[in-house]
Parts: structure tokens; C-alpha cells; sequence
């Protein structure tokens, strides 16, 4: 799918209301978003974590800094934001996530769950001023 928001535009039901569609693509990306979730905690955790230990921080450094966490966490979450875009795009089309998909979640969660702790910055490992 080229635009994630394409399940947004797709799938309208005959006699559907835009109220009702925008409750149905409100629905498909609450569920998606609960195994988006349920598969980057990992990542939301650093992120965040990452994010509080800059609070330290002011200007270019901040900025270059806050830029790589949040380059971070996109290229890690990539996986997980294409199959939300897949899920919600099943949800809205069928009125359910697929078997496939449903299984995707599955490996993806249990590879989130045994995968080694991520590493977040604290102040014993402050980078060099000129990062």
C-alpha cells in the first residue's frame, strides 16, 4: 500500500454516512494500534526513555539528538507501522484481520517479547558536547 491513509479513503459502504466511516476507520486503527503497540513497547520505552534523558539538553545538540531518537524510531517500528497499515486496511475492507495477518502480530509480538533490552541513554552515558 503506497498511503497509509489509503484504508482511510478506501472502503466506503454503500448508504455508509461519513460519521459511520469515520467510526469504522476510527475502530480499525484503535484495534491495529493495540497490536502496534503490543509489539513495539520495547521500542516505545527507549524512545521515551530517550526522550526524558534529553530534557537536558537545549539547542543544535538537542535538536540533532531529538532528530536521531525519532529516526530511531521510525526505522525501528517500520515493520509494525506497515502491518498496522495492513491490519486497519483488512479491518475496514472484511470487518476482521486476516489469518496471516493475525499471524504476523503473533511473531512479531513474540520476537518483541524475547528480543535483548534495548539500550537507553542515562546520565552515565552522555555523548560528546560536539554530538
Amino acid at each position: 500500500m503506497s498511503d497509509p491513509a489509503d484504508y482511510a479513503r478506501s472502503h466506503w459502504r454503500q448508504f455508509e454516512s461519513p460519521e459511520e466511516h469515520a467510526e469504522r476507520v476510527e475502530a480499525a486503527e484503535r484495534d491495529a494500534g493495540w497490536y502496534f503497540a503490543q509489539a513495539t513497547k520495547a521500542q516505545r520505552q527507549t524512545y521515551t526513555d530517550t526522550m526524558a534523558f534529553l530534557r537536558g539538553f537545549s539547542g543544535p545538540i538537542w535538536e540533532r539528538r531529538r532528530a536521531a531518537a525519532q529516526a530511531t524510531w521510525e526505522q525501528t517500528t517500520a515493520g509494525a507501522a506497515a502491518l498496522f497499515n495492513i491490519t486497519a486496511d483488512e479491518i475496514m475492507r472484511d470487518g476482521e484481520m486476516s489469518e496471516a495477518t493475525r499471524l504476523a502480530w503473533d511473531v512479531l509480538i513474540d520476537q518483541a517479547e524475547h528480543a535483548p533490552a534495548p539500550f537507553t541513554p542515562t546520565t552515565h552515558h552522555q555523548a560528546q558536547a560536539g554530538l
